[in-house]
C-alpha cells in the first residue's frame, strides 16, 4: 500500500441493517431486541406513553418520570443509586411530547439486579413528598436561570406562535405550576400511563436468552388496563409575522426564523432535508459561511427540520449582538431568495449529498445506534428500511428539485420572525 495517494472515493453503498426480533409477553408488553454476541452490555429503552401531550396539567409528565428514581416500596433513593452505581450501570430519563422513555446501560453479569431495579421503579414507585419537594425546588430554580436566556425565551415563543396558546405542543408553563405538583397527581398520571400493551421495550446488545428471560419475568407483573381515550387538541397558529420578546438588560438578541416543516414520512422530506443541509444544516452551509464566516455576526448559525407525530417545523436559529439583529435577518433571507432563484451549482450539491449520506451512515453505526434509530422509526409505523429510501433518492435528487423545494417550502410570507433581546 503506497500511503502517499489518497485512497479513490466510492459511492455510498446500503449500509448492514441489524436484524431485529420481536416477542410479546402474555400481559402485551412489546419487546423488540437487536442481538449483538460481540458487546459484554446491553441497552434497555422502556418507552411509555406518558408525554407532556399527555399530562392532566403542566410539568406533571417530566416530574413522573424523574421521580421515578426517588424512592419505591422497596428502596429509598440512595439505595437505588447505590445499587445501579456499585454495578457500574447508566440510567437516564427522557421526557417527549408523545412518549417518554426510561433508558439503561448495564453489564450483562449484572442484568439479574440492574433489571428488576429498573422494573422495580417502573413498577413500584411511590413519589415521597420530601424528595418530590426537593426535585421541585430544583426545577424552578432552573426555570428561572431558563427565562434569564434570550435563546430560550425565542425558541419557546417560536413554538406558542406556531401552535397557538393551549395545544400541548407549545409547553407553556410558569413558576406557579411546580408548586400545584403533588404526590397524587404524579401517583394518578403513573398508574393511568404505566400499562404494558401500551408500552415498548428495546434492547440491545449482548441480548442472550438470560437477559431476555430476567425482562420477560421482571415486567410479567406489569398491569395492562385500557389508557384513557387521548383528547385531540386543535391548534390556532398566530399570523406569520415579525414577534419580540423584550429582555431590555440581554446583550445579544437570540433570532428564530420559520415555519411548519416536512414530516418523516412525507414523499418529499429527503429532498427537503438536502434544501435545509444547503441552507443552514452542517458546518459548510450558506448561512454559516455567509453570517459567520464572512459577515462576523454570530459564531454559529443552523437551520433544522424537527419531527413530532402530528406536525414537524423548521427553523433557523442563531444568538447575535444586539446592532447586528436586522441585519442577520436580512442576510437569511437574502440566501434564501439565492435558494429560490439560483440552481445549486452540482459541485456544492454533491458535497452535501457526501455529508448528508455521512450522517445516515453515522446514525447506523453499531448495534446501540440502530437500536436507537429504530426505537424512534418505530413511533412513525416503519423502520430502519426507511434509511435505504432515503439513501435512494439521495442519489437521485437534482438541482432544479432543490429550487422547487425552496420556492415550495421556503415563502417568508410564511414565515415567524422571532427575536428576543433588546
Amino acid at each position: 500500500m503506497n500511503r502517499n495517494i489518497e485512497p479513490p472515493i466510492t459511492e455510498i453503498s446500503r449500509p448492514t441493517l441489524w436484524g431485529h426480533q420481536q416477542i410479546t409477553l402474555p400481559n402485551g408488553l412489546e419487546i423488540v431486541y437487536l442481538h449483538d454476541p460481540n458487546q459484554e452490555v446491553f441497552k434497555l429503552d422502556m418507552v411509555v406513553p406518558a408525554g407532556s401531550y399527555n399530562q392532566p396539567q403542566p410539568v406533571v409528565a417530566s416530574s413522573m418520570l424523574n421521580m421515578l428514581n426517588e424512592g419505591t416500596r422497596k428502596h429509598t433513593a440512595d439505595e437505588i443509586a447505590e445499587l445501579f452505581d456499585y454495578h457500574g450501570a447508566y440510567v437516564d430519563f427522557n421526557c417527549g411530547v408523545h412518549k417518554s422513555e426510561i433508558s439503561m446501560i448495564s453489564l450483562n453479569k449484572y442484568a439479574n439486579e440492574t433489571i428488576r431495579m429498573v422494573a422495580e421503579m417502573i413498577l413500584e414507585s411511590v413519589f415521597p413528598r420530601k424528595e418530590l419537594e426537593i426535585y421541585i425546588r430544583n426545577r424552578k430554580q432552573q426555570h428561572l436561570v431558563s427565562i434569564e436566556k434570550t435563546a430560550y425565551l425565542a425558541r419557546m415563543e417560536f413554538i406558542y406562535r406556531l401552535y397557538g396558546d393551549t395545544h400541548p405542543y407549545a409547553n407553556r408553563f410558569t413558576l406557579e405550576d411546580f408548586d400545584r405538583v403533588t404526590p397524587e397527581i404524579l401517583m394518578n398520571f403513573y398508574k393511568e400511563r404505566m400499562q404494558a400493551s401500551r408500552c415498548r421495550i428495546m434492547l440491545c446488545g449482548n441480548i442472550n436468552e438470560g437477559v431476555l428471560w430476567e425482562v420477560s419475568e421482571a415486567f410479567a407483573p406489569m398491569g395492562n388496563l385500557p389508557l384513557p381515550e387521548t383528547e385531540q387538541f386543535a391548534m390556532h397558529p398566530y399570523a406569520p409575522g415579525r414577534y419580540h420578546v423584550s429582555k431590555p438588560d440581554a446583550v445579544q438578541t437570540s433570532i428564530r426564523i420559520g415555519k411548519s416543516g416536512v414530516s418523516l414520512l412525507d414523499e418529499e422530506y429527503t429532498d427537503f432535508q438536502i434544501l435545509n443541509m444547503i441552507l443552514g444544516g452542517y458546518f459548510g452551509s450558506r448561512l454559516m459561511s455567509n453570517i459567520r464566516e464572512e459577515k462576523g455576526y454570530t459564531y454559529g448559525i443552523g437551520s433544522y427540520n424537527v419531527n413530532l407525530p402530528l406536525a414537524a417545523y423548521w427553523m433557523i436559529a442563531t444568538d447575535v449582538n444586539a446592532d447586528q439583529a436586522e441585519a442577520t435577518i436580512d442576510e437569511c433571507m437574502k440566501e434564501i431568495r439565492r435558494l429560490q432563484t439560483e440552481p445549486v451549482p452540482e459541485e456544492e450539491l454533491h458535497l452535501v449529498k457526501s455529508y448528508f449520506n455521512g450522517e445516515l451512515l453515522r446514525e447506523l453505526d453499531g448495534v446501540f445506534a440502530q437500536s436507537d434509530a429504530l426505537k424512534h422509526k418505530l413511533n412513525y409505523g416503519t423502520d430502519n428500511s426507511f434509511y435505504f429510501r432515503i439513501i435512494d433518492r439521495i442519489r437521485t435528487c437534482t438541482a432544479e428539485d432543490i429550487t422547487r423545494m425552496a420556492n415550495k417550502y421556503l415563502r417568508p410570507e410564511e414565515m415567524y420572525i422571532i427575536t428576543a433581546g433588546r
